[in-house]
């Protein structure tokens, strides 16, 4: 069989992505390699969310044809968000670049392989498509925690973001489609899945029946092998009352939210276009929390955006000490090609935006530290995942709500098990405990 390497920058959306191109691929004789050199193709699946992510994929690109002009006969392909917003430039800053495609050209990734090999020449293919539900995955492939692709596209128009360009307008797959594909992970041994869209709490608005992620969610529930539920990305403005009662009222929908609040001034909020304001955001918090008290919230922050003064940088500071966050991801703002915020005046200095970077970083790790510590002693559930990273006679999972727990098996825990874990050491990135000697009523870590 023909060999094929894939690259992955970027979001779950983007792993998903190439998990399903590595299946269809399959189907036209090629198996997944490791190894560059070995390779027959190689396909790059780029992220364009910042320009920092687009720098290394240009960087991999030359060194792909060093690799190239030594084997001619090797197909490069870029794939993804990126492909889709630079479509032709990619083919003349790249030479070598067989192959681009957007990603609603996915589906076709195999036609478009052979049209490569078939005409000699480079191909480009970025138009919109039908909506195919992908479900193809390449042997071998571990289903013990996998994403579902439950919409495709956004239509929100945040003045920063890209997204609505390199993924198109709001698409729902079936429900019907969806829960066939968890079915089928199900059979195959997955427990956990995460289910994805750009912005996923829009899921079904667009179908007929109508439907929410809620009743999608109260579906997946009752299927048999699945025991917890995830989903993002959210975004705040349209974070309904229904979807915080199913979090609480589904057992296999676990307390864990990512709700993107990207900035905690009012004024930045409205330049971005998100639709909120920070009262109304805290609103949301307060109603998770007396909701889902246990709920752990993770967040987006973007600093130095244009006009951000050190007012609106301290705002934002406020709010995360206020909200009092399980995890926060912090990006420095960064221009995107066709986004009304990238011709918007007063753009921020790097210098400004890396010195207020590092400091939004420490009250972020400092209230993550206060919430870590309530974790001390507390039993929870863990879904084994495999060995420890730094010590392979370990094992390695996650709690419900989403925090790393590294503990020693002794033989009475395998990956896939879902076990009780006493809390012995909190540590910056992780936990470390101990397998309960005694059944006992599991807690949420953020409780």
């Amino acid at each position: 069989m023909a060999k094929l390497h894939l690259i992955t920058y970027g979001c779950q959306m983007n792993e998903y992505d190439s998990e399903r191109v590595a299946g269809l691929l399959k189907a036209h004789a090629y198996e997944l390699t490791d190894s560059e050199t070995e390779a027959d193709l190689i396909l790059v699946n780029t992220c364009a969310i910042r320009e920092k992510a687009e720098e290394k994929v240009f960087s991999k690109l030359g060194q792909l044809r060093a690799l190239k002009a030594r084997r001619p006969e090797l197909i490069v392909g870029v794939m993804g968000c990126m492909a889709q917003l630079h479509q032709g430039e990619i083919q003349r800053r790249a030479a070598g670049v067989d192959l681009v495609f957007g990603s609603p050209a996915i589906a076709k990734v195999g036609e478009l392989v052979e049209r490569v090999k078939r005409e000699g020449r480079p191909v480009l293919e970025t138009g919109e498509a039908p909506l195919v539900k992908i479900t193809a995955t390449p042997a071998g492939t571990s289903h013990l925690k996998s994403y579902v692709t439950v919409m495709e596209g956004c239509e929100k128009r945040c003045t920063f973001c890209v997204v609505p360009v390199t993924r198109g307008r709001q698409r729902s797959h079936s429900p019907e489609s969806i829960l066939a594909e968890v079915r089928g992970l199900a059979a195959e041994g997955c427990r956990e899945v995460t289910l994805l869209g750009q912005t996923v709490e829009m899921y079904g608005r667009d179908l007929a029946p109508l439907t929410d992620l809620a009743a999608l969610m109260e579906r997946v529930e009752a299927i048999e092998g699945i025991e917890r539920i995830r989903f993002t990305t959210s975004n705040p403005f349209n974070f309904t009352s229904r979807l915080i009662h199913a979090i609480r009222d589904i057992p296999k929908v676990c307390e864990y939210v990512h709700l993107p609040l990207q900035s905690g001034s009012n004024r930045v909020l409205e330049r971005m276009n998100r639709g909120y304001t920070r009262q109304r955001y805290l609103e949301l918090i307060a109603e998770l929390r007396e909701a889902v008290p246990e709920v752990a919230l993770s967040t987006d922050l973007i600093v130095g955006f244009p006009g951000e003064t050190e007012d609106d940088f301290e705002a934002t500071l406020d709010m995360v000490e206020r909200v009092g966050y399980d995890n926060v991801f912090v990006f420095r703002y960064s221009p995107r090609p066709g986004t009304p915020a990238a011709t918007m005046p007063e753009q921020i200095p790097l210098e400004v935006k890396a010195q207020r970077n590092s400091r939004l970083l420490e009250v972020a790790a400092r209230a993550a530290a206060e919430r870590s510590r309530r974790l001390q002693d507390r039993v929870v559930d863990v879904l084994v995942d495999g060995p420890s990273r730094k010590n392979t006679r370990e094992l390695q999972g996650r709690t419900r709500c989403n925090r790393v727990v590294n503990f020693e098996a002794d033989g009475r825990a395998a990956v896939g098990d879902i076990v009780a874990i006493q809390i012995t050491d909190v540590l910056p990135h992780s936990l470390r405990g101990a397998l309960a000697s005694l059944p006992e009523e599991t807690v949420c870590l953020s409780r």
